[in-house]
């Protein structure tokens, strides 16, 4: 029993003398990068058959490390080193495009561009402004160039930091499978490995903050470390990752002209890659990757883009400011994601980096008043038509103004005249001055009475019931059919006496209740019937086309009416003479018909009025409204379209002087339509009464009379480009299918103007950038929560190795000293049995 005391308590010193060892490697590592506190397991030694306690056992030593734990952080390290690097390279934008109040942006470039075409609009001839106007053009450029070329910089320097960081990961993951190789061999002689896994964890951890991993240990001591996604990255040997650096630019992407990361494996002298270019990457690498293939690509197709807006919507107003190298501005013709092989981007990737100002402003700065392009007309010096334009519309919302119609005025090809088809014709009016229903009744031969109106003028008519005539004549010369005048002979007498015409008489025209009451109803029953030629009075009736009627206004005033000249006489023999007819307020004279018209304004230039004559078709109004520079008719600066015998009007050139046709400029800007005081009456083309000329030309009006609502036909037209080919989807700006592979969005979708877009490319870039920021500052703070916590938990706490420290030395001296007595029983024995 003696001895055995003496074994249990070797056992006992022996298991203490490797806790003292554990814990001052423990303590002597505390501030050790990467040391994780050690623990040496121990157990109580049973002997087999009767389960006899017979001393303690001592294991291995191993570490305290909560696997979970670690694993999260490792997790963080991915991603706040992911937003690290994004930050730095977002950061170098932000300082390129400078604070806000520095003005140093595109946005503020092109506002200054804009205030200089503002002050040229006051003084267009000044040689200062437009050479400041120039200036600022060219800032503007450069502007342009310079952020394009940051951008393909800084495209280029994640090459070759993607190519560091490969180099990196290969590194670790070489030092990794070693490090796995050597733990599984110390396992394979029962040695510790707590050392080889600290030193393996240091590595990781390293590798973590290049690429996001996924890891499981195996029994024999190797951890794999694999992608996020399960592919083995290390092992019993490290799978190398394969990346080829190579210069791109604004035209290049991944897959096609961009490298990939591969990760090689080896089997059977066999190496297979798998691309995880496009696969949860995370880390350092994935961060590059996105900026690379996302991030700096979406920036570069914003600013393409605003470019090439900006040379568009100049050159949309006559004014062809920015173009590329050679002199041109690519063709706007819509992406197409879905060719085969490839996709086929906008002819525009990278017109940035090359957009310059117009070779021929720079080398003549008036054309910044007059305009690169053909027109009509020359502008001149001093003129800010092009100015205006550009400043309401190239920095506006809007393209152009049109007037496009709905009503066919071709009649289906019929090209009946536009006054049958529309109802329209000339108006002609003569007002008499006096008040004709103030007076009774012309005159009662027996009686004499000052409310009569002969008796009241009878000083004019000294040889009445004689001389008391005038005649009217209605003439239009135009009117193809039946003869071009006629002429009716008022002779008051007649229409004194005739009982026809007497008072209480039905007035003429009938209509049913309606008599003659006065003077006034007398003559305009007797004129309407001599018009009429009811009497037959051996003339044909007046031609209906002339339009011809008399009637009262509101003041009792008698008014001629026709769609034909007018004629008034009463001088020569028969007629009343001229005194008569001024005291009777009939002006005698000719009175010119009114044709119906319209007027047609194009920007601020003169506004030019178009009549439409008897007769008249959409044919002859076309001719009337396109400018022909031969005969310097029409509208200057008009382009007309008659397509399907719709009228459709907007600013341009017309059409029709042009070989071929329908290839003539057309140009942004606005017009202003307005019509003469005319109104619809039996149009042949159902348009009801009362409709305005000109919306009746437009069809712009609902309802019937009385409720019967006109608007303008003029409607104003925003920029609109095609987002794809055959999408028939239409914006401002292309948001989408943009860059080199026709798949890049700029995450920019409500802009309407310049100004406007490239404000949002500046906060798109700032708000990208304070996310990312707030995004790593997040993530490293989890991340050093996180290391807190896996300290706390892994690490060496000197106050608690201490406190077991002083455990163990109690131990240990309590097995000394059972030690020390199981010996001194030993000597009595011994001493007893020599005795």
């Amino acid at each position: 029993m003696t001895f055995q005391a003496l074994n249990t308590a070797i056992t006992g010193l022996r298991a203490a003398q490797q806790q003292l060892s554990v814990i001052s490697n423990n303590v002597s590592n505390a501030t050790t990068p990467g040391y994780n506190r050690q623990i040496l397991p121990q157990q109580t030694q049973l002997l087999r058959e009767s389960g006899q306690t017979v001393g303690v056992l001592t294991s291995t030593v191993i570490r305290t490390v909560d696997m979970n734990l670690q694993r999260d952080l490792w997790t963080q390290v991915s991603a706040s080193s992911m937003k690290s690097v994004q930050v730095d390279y977002l950061q170098r934008i932000q300082d390129f495009n400078g604070p806000p109040d520095k003005e140093f942006s595109i946005a503020a470039k092109l506002a200054e561009l804009r205030d200089a075409f503002s002050s040229l609009s006051d003084t267009p001839d000044d040689s200062t402004v437009l050479e400041q106007t120039l200036y600022n053009a060219n800032i503007v450029a450069d502007k342009f160039n310079d952020y394009a070329e940051m951008l393909t910089t800084l495209r280029n320097d994640t090459q070759g930091d993607l190519q560091t960081s490969v180099k990196t990961i290969n590194s670790l993951l070489k030092e990794i499978a070693d490090i796995n190789n050597q733990i599984q061999g110390a396992k394979h002689f029962g040695n510790s490995v707590a050392g080889l896994q600290d030193q393996r964890d240091i590595a990781i951890k390293a590798l973590t903050e290049e690429i996001d991993i996924s890891f499981f240990e195996r029994a024999d001591g190797v951890l794999v470390v694999q992608t996020r996604e399960g592919l083995e990255l290390a092992g019993d040997i490290a799978h190398s990752l394969r990346f080829e650096a190579v210069p791109i630019s604004a035209n290049q992407y991944y897959p096609q002209t961009a490298s990939g990361i591969f990760v090689d494996n080896v089997t059977n002298n066999k190496v297979t890659s798998t691309d995880i270019t496009e696969r949860v990457v995370g880390g350092k690498l994935g961060g590059l990757i996105e900026l690379r293939d996302e991030i700096l690509p979406s920036y570069h197709a914003q600013i393409d883009e605003l470019a090439y807006q900006t040379a568009l919507r100049f050159e949309a107003q006559g004014l062809q400011l920015f173009t590329d190298q050679n002199g041109l501005i690519p063709a706007n013709t819509p992406p197409d994601p879905t060719t085969l092989p490839l996709p086929t981007p906008v002819p525009y990737v990278d017109f940035a980096r090359v957009i310059q100002v117009n070779t021929d402003i720079q080398n003549d700065v008036t054309l910044l008043q007059r305009g690169t392009e053909t027109s009509d007309v020359n502008i001149p010096t001093g003129d800010n038509s092009l100015i205006r334009r550009i400043l309401e519309f190239t920095f506006g919302d809007v393209e152009y103004q049109q007037a496009v119609g709905n009503v066919d005025l071709s009649d289906g090809g019929a090209f009946t005249d536009l006054h049958t088809l529309l109802g329209l014709s000339p108006v002609n009016q003569v007002v008499s001055g006096i008040d004709f229903s103030s007076f009774t009744q012309l005159d009662d031969p027996g009686t004499i009475d000052e409310t009569q109106l002969i008796d009241a003028f009878e000083e004019f008519f000294p040889g009445y019931p004689a001389d008391a005539s005038f005649e009217v004549t209605f003439a239009d010369p135009r009117v193809a059919a039946g003869t071009p005048f006629d002429t009716i002979t008022v002779d008051l007498s007649v229409a004194a006496t005739d009982p026809l015409f007497a008072i209480g008489a039905p007035a003429y025209p009938p209509s049913p209740g309606v008599t003659i009451n006065n003077a006034l109803d007398q003559l305009t029953s007797y004129m309407n019937y001599l018009i009429a030629d009811e009497a037959n009075l051996g003339a044909n009736p007046v031609n209906p086309a002339f339009g011809a009627s008399v009637s009262a206004n509101n003041y009792g005033q008698l008014v001629f009416n026709s769609s034909a000249n007018i004629s008034i006489n009463g001088t020569g023999a028969g007629f009343m003479g001229p005194d008569a007819m001024g005291a009777l307020g009939i002006q005698q004279g000719s009175f010119a018909t009114e044709d119906p018209s319209f007027t047609v304004q194009v920007g601020n230039d003169p506004a030019y009025t178009i009549t439409i004559e008897p007769g008249e078709t959409l044919v002859d109004l076309q001719a009337k409204l396109e400018y022909d520079p031969l005969t310097q008719t029409g509208v200057p600066g008009l382009f007309v379209d008659i397509a399907g015998g719709f009228l459709n009007l907007r600013p341009g050139i017309d059409n029709s002087n042009f070989a071929p046709l329908d290839t003539a400029p057309v140009y942004g800007g606005d017009i202003k339509i307005t019509g003469s005081p005319f109104s619809t009456n039996a149009a042949a083309n159902g348009t009801p009464d009362g409709v305005g000329i000109v919306a009746a030309m437009f069809g712009t009006f609902t309802g019937l009379p009385p409720n019967i609502v006109e608007t303008s036909p003029v409607t104003s037209v925003g920029y609109q480009v095609e987002t794809a080919n055959g999408s028939g989807s239409f914006v401002n700006f292309r948001n989408e299918f943009l860059g080199p592979n026709a798949a890049v969005s700029t995450g920019i979708f409500s802009a309407s103007n310049l100004l406007d877009y490239a404000q949002k490319v500046i906060d798109e870039t700032a708000q990208d950038y304070i996310q990312t920021q707030s995004a790593f500052e997040n993530e490293d703070t989890l991340r050093g929560i996180l290391q807190r916590e896996f300290s706390d938990d892994s690490g060496v706490n000197i106050d608690e190795e201490m406190s077991n420290l002083i455990v163990v030395q109690t131990a240990y001296a309590a097995a000394a000293r059972a030690i020390t007595a199981a010996d001194e029983m030993f000597q009595e024995l011994i001493n007893a049995v020599r005795r």
